[in-house]
């Protein structure tokens, strides 16, 4: 019994630090295919930065679109973006080159499954600009379900 559970926690171990590798190997990437952008920052501008979604149910998934633009003179590259927990999780962001003065989308969903209360999450943006990341806060309210 001992030894099936040794396996069981080595290789769940191993799928943890694989998903976690891979990601980590993504960003990696993008840093190395953009660095030339790096050393050219530039300036993003959020319409709104804190999205208040108000109050809803637990187990609800709320869904909210951070708009952006390009607001300085070179080229913007999100280089990462990512959910500081893992009920937070940006779901569609731009991959390529974000031309001066255009603009781009980062969607969020938020799955309030087990966080009664008042909550504040935060998704990190990293790209090219100073300094390279930028904060975005999710915050509401998450109400126990009617008995």
């Amino acid at each position: 019994m001992k030894m099936k559970n040794l396996v069981f926690l080595t290789l769940s171990g191993i799928c943890l630090f694989s998903c976690v590798s891979k990601e980590a190997e993504n960003t990696d990437e993008r840093r190395t295919d953009f660095a030339t952008y790096i050393d050219a920052p530039t300036v993003i501008e959020f319409d709104k930065d804190v999205y208040n979604f108000g109050e809803v149910t637990d187990g609800e998934k709320v869904e909210h679109t951070f708009r952006f633009t390009n607001a300085g003179e070179t080229e913007l590259v999100l280089i990462d973006v990512k959910g500081t927990c893992g009920c937070t999780v940006p779901e569609n962001w731009p991959k390529s080159p974000i031309a001066p003065g255009e603009s781009g989308e980062i969607d969020v969903v938020f799955n309030s499954a087990g966080k009664v209360g008042n909550v504040q999450k935060s998704i990190r943006v990293e790209a090219n600009t100073n300094p390279t990341v930028t904060p975005l806060t999710i915050t509401g309210k998450v109400n126990k379900k009617a008995s």
